[in-house]
């Protein structure tokens, strides 16, 4: 019997070492959230392509479901995150992060730092 209970403490601190914390993070206002990563790597594709359309394309969602979340979070903010320039008749137009889009990112991406540096001190 005693063989048992050593072999399960044995395997429970091997399976305690295995266990690691898991964390998502979001920037709210209140209680409604603005952006998680899903919308960071829409502003931070954005920012590299300077294309929604492109941007959909590459993160694989509808160009629709791209500007809808980029209004949402525009609508939720009350400030334009993303300024856009529609093309001609040929197309070509653009699309570029606001200063304040370009903030956002830069103020996820710090929260995110802090929240895994805090995370690999409590392992």
């Amino acid at each position: 019997m005693r063989d048992k209970i050593d072999d399960q403490g044995k395997y429970d601190r091997a399976l305690l070492t295995h266990i690691k914390p898991d964390y998502k993070i979001w920037l709210a206002i209140g209680q409604k959230p603005i952006m998680g990563a899903g919308r960071y790597k829409i502003l931070k594709t954005i920012s590299k392509t300077n294309s929604i359309k492109e941007t959909a394309k590459l993160i694989n969602i509808s160009y629709r479901a791209c500007q809808n979340y980029i209004k949402k979070m525009e609508d939720r903010l009350g400030t334009e995150i993303v300024h856009t320039e529609r093309g001609g008749i040929a197309g070509g137009g653009s699309a570029h992060l606001t200063t304040f889009g370009r903030s956002l990112i830069k103020k996820y991406e710090s929260i995110k730092v802090k929240v895994e540096l805090n995370a690999k001190r409590q392992v």
